[in-house]
Parts: C-alpha cells; structure tokens; sequence
C-alpha cells in the first residue's frame, strides 16, 4: 500500500490549470481533495455516485472557484484518477481529462468515484496528515479566499469556541478559528516553541496563535502562514512581544536576548517571513 509520504508527494505535484486571464492556478483539483478529505473527516463513505459527486462539487467550483471558471467537475476527477488519488471503480477504460469526450463518458457511466481505498484510510486514521494537507492545499491555491468559509463547506468544521474579547493591558481578539483548528491538527498539538503537548481527559489541547494579531490596530489575517500551533504559556508570552521569531525560524527570550531553539515546523505549513517580521518590528519591539 503507498505510503504516508507517497500521499504528500501526490498533493504537493497537483496540476492545475493556469487562468489565461489572470495566470492564477484554478482551483477544481484542490477543491475536490478538500471534498472529498471532508467526507472522510466525518465518516462518510468513500464512494459517492458520479451525480451527486458532480453536483455537489460543481456547487463548490461555483462558489470557491476562480471568477471565470466553468464548474466542469468531470477533469479535476478524471486528472486525479491518472494522478493515482482517484478511484472509479469498475472502469479501465477511463479517458484523459480534458474535451467533451471526457464529460460525455462520465455522463454516461456515472461511476461511484471517490479517494483511492489506501489515501482515504489515511486521511482517516491520521488526523495530523489530513491537516497537514488541508493546510497545504489552503495555503497554495486559495489566496483571498475565507478559509472558515471554505472549510466550513467542506465538512471540515470541527467544534471551536466562538470569538470573544478579554480585557487585559490590551484588547485582544480570542478566537479558536477552524483554520486554526487545523494548524493544531497538522501540528499534532504540539507546541511549535517548547514541544509540550497537553494532555487533556478526551484529547490534547493547544490554542491557535497569530503572530500578527487578529483586531485592531494589527489586522492580521486569519491564513495558515499566520498561525502557529502553541501551548498556552507561549501564546501568551508571543502576544506580549516577550518571544521574538527571527528570519531564521530561532525563538528569542525579548528580556534576557537568550535563545528559545528553533521554531518546530512541519511539512506545508510555511510561516509567513512578512507576519513575523512585523511581529519583531511591532510586538517584539513595544514591549
């Protein structure tokens, strides 16, 4: 059976189509991995008839989609049989994604379609790797768009805290975001500090930290290269400017100028150098 890595190779070498308008990369390919990672999230069987496959995915190109993309389903399905991800059961003589000829044989097989058997297991039993591919994909292809939204959509939306305000020296926004819900995941709770992971009765905690705040007068965006996954202590400590993140991934003790060791990163989560040099610039600096 392929293996973990195999899986994340796959993702990683996607193919989409350039806009010629715009020379952005479309998004049906992405969109159908986050449909389909999202049936597996919520138990949902993998195999789905081609019918409702086309009409809910053709509901979310319309929705997610680049402004003049048609929804044409039948390619990103049919390009991500050929890619290995894919599975049309039944079928060997599946055609090349593109043309009429394409959506005409999907028309008329109406094939039940969904992941490949091995990489729906995955993204099933391993939580941290299906986040990891949600924060990849969200990262490359969905520039500008509300990631809750879109994750909402997909049958991603894990239970979060609504946000709320706390009064302390300053305002600061709490919010439990599902994007940040899968930088955690993808981090396995793992503090991207100090490494601790806390151990709860059902599951372990961390929080979702922007390293520029959400609020005035920061308006830092919630997107995954904002984010880090830490644990409480550090959090705090981040949002008063008492840790700065240099270029180089090494965390600093602001008071004492000690080193803290290097950020823990994980594969397709990238931390944005803009967010973090701002921090240094702002946060680190005020305090």
């Amino acid at each position: 059976m392929p293996s973990v890595e195999e899986l994340l190779r796959k993702v990683e070498s996607l193919k989409p189509a350039v806009s010629p308008a715009t020379g952005a990369q479309k998004r049906h390919q992405p969109l159908t991995l986050l449909w389909a990672i999202g049936r597996a999230a919520q138990g949902k069987p993998r195999l789905r008839r081609w019918e409702s496959v086309y009409r809910e995915l053709g509901r979310l190109i319309e929705e997610f989609g680049l402004e003049e993309d048609r929804p044409n389903p039948e390619f990103p399905v049919l390009w991500l049989y050929h890619h290995g991800l894919w599975d049309l059961p039944g079928h060997a003589d599946v055609p090349a994604a593109s043309g009429r000829s394409a959506q005409k044989w999907m028309k008329e097989n109406d094939p039940d379609s969904g992941l490949q058997p091995w990489a729906y297991e995955i993204v099933t039993d391993r939580e941290d790797i299906r986040a990891r591919i949600v924060v990849r994909l969200l990262s490359a292809y969905f520039h500008g768009v509300d990631h809750n939204r879109l994750l909402s959509r997909v049958g991603l939306d894990a239970i979060s805290p609504p946000a709320s305000r706390r009064e302390a020296v300053v305002e600061r926004v709490i919010r439990d975001s599902l994007l940040a819900d899968q930088i955690k995941r993808a981090h396995d709770f793992h503090c991207q500090i100090c490494g601790d992971r806390l151990a709860l009765h059902r599951g372990f905690y961390a929080e979702g930290a922007h390293i520029r705040p959400l609020g005035k007068p920061h308006n830092g965006p919630d997107e995954p290269g904002n984010l880090l996954c830490l644990c409480p202590n550090h959090h705090v400590l981040l949002d008063r400017g008492m840790i700065a993140i240099q270029a180089d991934l090494t965390t600093t003790d602001t008071v004492s100028g000690a080193s803290l060791g290097r950020l823990r990163v994980t594969e397709n989560h990238e931390i944005s150098q803009d967010h973090l040099d701002y921090h240094r610039q702002v946060i680190a600096k005020r305090s």
